[in-house]
């Protein structure tokens, strides 16, 4: 019986048996399944914190198995994928590192190692200058961290791209503002890297304002917010003595100033100028509160009355007496015949105006910028206070 069996179900066992020694033979399903990548190339080899970088190769993707990426051992975020492309986000704190491409399955993996990558410091602006300028302008961007080949770099203000003219040394890029620049953030990023913005927008001077008094331009140009503040906050900065001793100045001031009916010129010192000494707003208001007879006579004897001058039309040589004579300063018992008068000096084919004092002491002359026009009145950019002389 037994052996009726055996005979009738033996094909049966042994095929059984067969079947399951060729399994014990066979590798895990789970080592079949992952082949070894292959990295071909990387897009660069430098990049920075955030950069974006593609891997090329084969078998970077593989059905139903994890690909990481790494750069010196940390992992970077993966953008878009496929068997022969990865692109990647570079992880934080990598300085520099090996690439890598890992495919796994639970503890079964295999990699592939790329070439190093030198990931370089994060880019950053750290000033400019000028502080402002028109649209069209060039500017100066001081720098660090950026790449040596310009196309590496990109400069933008609010949405639109500055232009590189050239650089000086390796940290200080030339850019050209857009004709159409408007106010707006100063941004920039090297690479396919994340962009970072200068933590105040830059200004842009418009070439005029719809205004007709000087002291409304000075409020909207930027590139006067330092007179500004000198004339909208000279009643309070003067102090106690202001009713008594430093009114009068300051309303003869605002008579020009203020009203849309006296021609006069004024010269009037740029905002850099003070910058350029490392003078602060707070250090320019300190100036003010400590010496404030010098300042209401700063506006004063800085505006030559009933003159509309031409910056083109000034020649060496000529003088033009300003509004601070000796009756303003002692009035009515002063003359306005004497007083301290500007004189125009060229030197190197640019123009510079000279406070002359009536016994013949002199200031240094300040440089003659550019002029506006403001209703009846011609402002004369300096680079540099007229300053004042007393008699």
């Amino acid at each position: 019986m037994k052996t009726t069996f055996l005979l009738k179900h033996l094909p049966g066992i042994v095929l059984m048996s067969l079947l399951i020694a060729c399994k014990k033979d066979q590798p895990p399903a789970d080592d079949l399944a992952i082949q070894t990548p292959v990295i071909n190339k990387v897009s660069r080899t430098f990049a920075q914190t955030g950069d974006r970088l593609t891997i090329y190769g084969h078998l970077l993707i593989q059905d139903g198995l994890l690909t990481e990426v790494f750069i010196g051992g940390r992992p970077g975020t993966i953008l878009n994928r496929s068997a022969d492309s990865i692109s990647f986000i570079i992880p934080a704190k990598v300085l520099n590192g090996r690439t890598r491409v890992t495919i796994s399955r639970n503890q079964q993996f295999k990699s592939a190692d790329g070439p190093e990558i030198a990931v370089n410091p994060t880019p950053l602006i750290k000033n400019y200058w000028p502080s402002y300028a028109f649209a069209g302008d060039t500017i100066a961007l001081y720098t660090e961290n950026f790449s040596r080949q310009d196309s590496d770099n990109f400069f933008y203000i609010g949405n639109a791209a500055l232009k590189i003219v050239s650089k000086k040394g390796s940290d200080t890029f030339l850019v050209k503002l857009p004709a159409n620049a408007d106010t707006g953030p100063l941004s920039w990023h090297t690479y396919d890297g994340p962009s970072d913005t200068f933590p105040v927008p830059f200004p842009i001077r418009q070439a005029s304002y719809a205004v007709n008094t000087v002291k409304d331009w000075l409020h909207l140009d930027p590139a006067f917010s330092y007179m500004d503040t000198l004339v909208r906050g000279y009643p309070v900065l003067a102090g106690g003595n202001y009713a008594d001793v430093h009114k009068r100045v300051y309303d003869s001031v605002l008579l020009y100033i203020a009203h849309t009916n006296r021609p006069y010129t004024i010269f009037l010192p740029a905002s850099d100028s003070y910058l350029q000494n490392n003078i602060s707003k707070e250090t320019f208001l300190n100036k003010i509160k400590a010496t404030p007879y010098n300042y209401n006579t700063l506006l004063i004897t800085a505006i030559v009355p009933g003159r509309q001058l031409q910056l083109q039309n000034l020649q060496a040589g000529d003088l033009f007496l300003t509004a601070y004579t000796m009756k303003m300063a002692f009035g009515e018992g002063g003359s306005d015949e004497y007083g301290n008068s500007v004189s125009i000096i060229e030197q190197d084919g640019e123009k510079y105006a000279q406070l002359t004092g009536i016994y013949g002491d002199t200031n240094p002359p300040v440089k003659i910028l550019r002029s506006h026009q403001v209703g009846n009145a011609t402002i004369l950019e300096t680079d540099g206070e007229l300053g004042i002389i007393y008699f």
